[in-house]
């Protein structure tokens, strides 16, 4: 008899922070032991489980020990119960296809959480561990980075995941003006050109999500030095990065106003100014219309 197994994925939303995540577990080798401390990974376990028991479930980053665990990290931007009960489904699945123990950890960059343990089931509950970025105080991470810099010290791949996840960190500072600060690092530091590239990538993505100011932008595409077909190949990177920031600010300006559902309603707000934002600027309807989901109607009706 065939088991089946309830969907339980989510609908996802662009988000800038998965897309640099991503970016970390493929192309850096270190980033599992930066989130996790574990010395001991051999590299990456397969993550894909077909068969009638298990559906088509294609896990994100799956790890394998020396000692033969597994590690499951997973990316939050945003936490629910329901992200948690899809990531124990998650969890249960790896364990039953591949026999192993599982280290589950989760890389929140969003709220940090009242309780770390949410219920997944009637009979059981999911504890993985938790790497909190708004934990970790960016002021003194960037301050051990500069000390370097200034006395010709090595820069280390932990540093270069420091200075790519910073803007989620801990500041009393506008995230804007950090990732200034962190273009002008990009070019007083040497590092290995592969490491260089994902911080590049990522300077982008958070330059699209948080920069505001005009000339502050033109600055980005110098300092990382962008060339004009460069900003035209990532143009859709970058629009996506902008719509992020754009629906997020909009989020927490409904949440703050306290607008009914004001996490709902702030998103609405954020998609109909993104709308006309991209208007102004020349962007034909039918990309409109993709990027936002709204319809032709919605973004030319008046308020």
């Amino acid at each position: 008899m065939t088991k089946t197994i309830v969907d339980m994925s989510l609908p996802k939303k662009h988000d800038t922070e998965d897309k640099i995540f991503n970016h970390c577990a493929v192309e850096i080798e270190e980033f599992v032991e930066f989130i996790t401390k574990f010395k001991d990974i051999e590299g990456p376990f397969h993550k894909r489980f077909l068969s009638d028991d298990y559906g088509d479930l294609n896990l994100d980053h799956v790890f394998l020990r020396k000692n033969g665990d597994l590690v499951h990290m997973e990316h939050h931007s945003i936490m629910s119960k329901e992200w948690m009960r899809r990531d124990f489904q998650y969890l249960t699945t790896l364990h039953r296809a591949s026999g192993r123990f599982i280290h589950p950890f989760i890389f929140n960059t969003g709220i940090i959480p009242k309780s770390t343990i949410e219920f997944a089931s009637p009979n059981s509950f999911y504890n993985p561990l938790f790497l909190n970025t708004k934990e970790i105080e960016g002021s003194v991470r960037l301050n051990n980075i500069n000390y370097k810099i200034d006395n010709s010290q090595q820069i280390n791949v932990f540093d270069v995941c420091d200075l790519i996840w910073m803007p989620k960190y801990r500041w009393d500072r506008e995230i804007e003006s950090i990732v200034m600060e962190l273009v002008d690092i990009y070019n007083n530091i040497i590092v290995e050109e592969h490491l260089r590239e994902v911080l590049r990538k990522s300077l982008v993505l958070w330059a699209g999500k948080y920069v505001l100011e005009k000339n502050n932008i033109e600055k980005v595409i110098r300092g990382l030095n962008m060339s004009a077909q460069e900003v035209i190949d990532l143009k859709k990177d970058i629009v996506s990065a902008r719509i992020d920031g754009m629906l997020c600010r909009a989020e927490k300006k409904g949440m703050e106003a306290g607008m009914e559902a004001g996490m709902e309603a702030g998103r609405d707000a954020g998609k109909l100014e993104t709308a006309r934002n991209m208007l102004d600027k020349g962007f034909e309807i039918e990309d409109i219309i993709d990027v936002t989901g709204l319809s032709e109607k919605d973004i030319f009706k008046s308020d």
